[in-house]
């Protein structure tokens, strides 16, 4: 009887520690509040929504290459493309609303790699806050929902993590600064493919042994304000082989020099 007796009293002070360690604790925000604090802290919803294009110039670096002229370009409402201008060739990433476009094709045994970046650019999501493409002002006109995925340390800061699925264009995970809310981070998930024997052409055999799989992302961070809006000046993302000579997986960072908003874009642009 009184062993019975002391284990319900400990039961009694365990419940009640739980009970005060919850309420001390918010409740974690939820994916719909996460990207409206994200939305306020990029400028707000109003000012988001009167920029119809945009235009962002640079200068990306990869291994020991040196820096190379780069423009990503992005037209309301689902339009965008990216530019480039490697020594030997200039590498495009496209989508013209309907279809993504990639050249120069990359070799079948790095299809996965290519059909990889076919689902990145038609999610919406390709280059981060830097596309005007963006899929969390009007979810519902893209099939798009949210759900929080907790916390994640990205670079020693704290991010909240949300995850946006879609039924034609799979799902990524989206990434929060928990202090600035700002959109630090997208994952787009796995790819995996085998190493071609060859130089980069169209008949490029694998080598089954040298099976690679990448995580793919893309980072932004150095916000600044810009027209009312605050967009990143700096990003890394994730590229393979055949963009790399020197290994077969890595990471490319640019550097933003120059926004333009609102001016006329060449529909060839995104061909």
């Amino acid at each position: 009887m009184k062993y019975f007796l002391c284990c319900l009293i400990l039961l009694l002070l365990l419940g009640s520690a739980i009970s005060t360690v919850t309420a001390d604790n918010p409740q974690a925000p939820t994916a719909a509040e996460i990207i409206n604090k994200h939305l306020a802290a990029a400028g707000g919803k109003e000012a988001l929504a009167k920029l119809k294009s945009r235009i962002a110039i640079g200068t990306v670096k990869k291994e020991n290459d040196p820096g190379i002229k780069m423009a990503i370009m992005s037209e309301a409402p689902n339009r965008v493309s990216a530019v480039y201008v490697f020594g030997k060739y200039d590498w495009q990433l496209s989508y013209d609303g309907s279809n993504a476009i990639i050249r120069p094709v990359f070799p079948r045994a790095l299809s996965p790699i290519q059909d990889k970046y076919g689902e990145m650019l038609a999610s919406g999501l390709m280059f981060n806050s830097i596309s005007l493409y963006n899929v969390l002002l009007t979810p519902e006109a893209y099939g798009a929902k949210f759900e929080a995925k907790g916390t994640k340390k990205i670079k020693n800061r704290v991010t909240y993590v949300v995850e946006v699925k879609r039924a034609k264009a799979g799902s990524a995970r989206l990434y929060f600064d928990a202090e600035t809310f700002m959109w630090v981070r997208t994952e787009y998930g796995k790819a995996t493919f085998s190493k071609p024997m060859r130089e980069f052409t169209n008949e490029s055999v694998a080598h089954g042994e040298d099976d690679n799989s990448v995580d793919f992302y893309f980072e932004t961070s150095d916000f600044r304000e810009v027209d009312g809006v605050k967009l990143p000046f700096k990003y890394e993302q994730s590229i393979t082989y055949p963009q790399l000579h020197q290994k077969m997986s890595g990471a490319m960072s640019g550097t933003i020099t120059e926004y333009r908003h609102n001016a006329p874009i060449d529909p060839k642009m995104f061909q």
